[in-house]
């Protein structure tokens, strides 16, 4: 990636990790600049805009893992990245080649995660058909920084073993049946793809290098999981264990695990340094067990815009 790329993306004003306490501004910077490079190596692909000097980039990748699961042609905008106070023309001509990109690729369905101060693109993308399915929460546990509130430990927490592949599943098909996220939010997404979805985002937790599953018990059952994936880019920016993109679930029996998971995430049979936690704006339950047990902060909130190719 040339210099000139890496100095828009230095330059993007509502970088992911602004709000990350603990990192350095030089770090914040080189971990948004490896979360691109991430992106580039799941093979996204990396347009250019010029106008009246200005440069702008915007980040595109067609997205296989969803669309086998909903049957239809998926791709996501990874970024838009512009120096602040760029031209608003560059900001459309970039929008117009992301999509007339993903027309000759024969997408049907577009994802983009932006961050909610970037008010400019928001009022763009709305102009442009694009619509409003949810708004991302994101909290941060930092382990020997964040000091939970003490709760009562009513479970045993261990880490995942392949004897626990049924209840496991169990637990997801019983807490996930029925809820809501941005895909049941979209009008034009079959709502009877989600437990598969949920069922493959476990699945990878089990079988990726990268993927961490923590099992809850009481009186010898497993009735909660709790898992997370490794966020590399700020693992090699830090030298440190930091995890995320969770996926937590509970039994009838488990009630309260949930909880408990969060208060002693830092006695996790992992030892994670920080756990990033997103929620929708809508979760109220989740978003008060942030905030009143483990007493994170908010870094991050982001839109989430779909668009549909008629």
């Amino acid at each position: 990636m040339n210099e000139d790329i890496r100095s828009i993306i230095d330059c993007y004003p509502y970088n992911d990790y602004r709000n990350y306490p603990l990192l350095k501004e030089r770090q914040k910077r080189k971990a948004m600049y490896l979360r691109v490079l991430s992106c580039l190596r799941q093979g996204a692909k990396i347009l250019t805009e010029t106008y009246k000097g200005e440069v702008g980039i915007i980040i595109l990748r067609e997205l296989p893992w969803d669309s086998s699961f909903f049957k239809i042609p998926m791709a996501s905008i990874d970024g838009m990245f512009l120096r602040d106070g760029a031209n608003e023309t560059l900001r459309q001509r970039l929008l117009d080649m992301g999509l007339d990109w993903m027309i000759k690729k024969r997408i049907k369905h577009v994802s983009f995660k932006l961050d909610t101060a970037d008010i400019k693109t928001a009022l763009m993308l709305q102009k442009r058909g694009f619509y409003l399915v949810d708004t991302l929460l994101t909290y941060l546990y930092v382990k020997n920084y964040t000091i939970p509130r003490k709760i009562k430990s009513l479970f045993r927490l261990r880490a995942f073993e392949d004897r626990d592949y049924k209840t496991v599943i169990d637990i997801l098909e019983y807490a996930f049946k029925g809820y809501k996220n941005r895909f049941t939010n979209d009008p034009y997404l079959p709502k009877d793809r989600m437990l598969l979805l949920y069922k493959g985002w476990l699945e990878n937790l089990i079988k990726r290098d990268d993927g961490y599953l923590i099992v809850a018990e009481r009186r010898g059952r497993v009735v909660g999981f709790l898992g997370y994936f490794c966020l590399k880019e700020l693992c090699e920016v830090t030298g440190r264990l930091h995890v995320g993109r969770a996926l937590t679930a509970s039994g009838p029996e488990g009630v309260g695990c949930q909880p408990q998971f969060m208060a002693y995430l830092g006695d996790a049979p992992f030892y994670p340094d920080t756990v990033e936690g997103d929620t929708s704006i809508n979760n109220t339950g989740v978003q008060k067990i942030w905030i009143n047990v483990l007493r994170s902060p908010l870094i991050r909130s982001k839109y989430i815009f779909h668009y549909w190719f008629k």
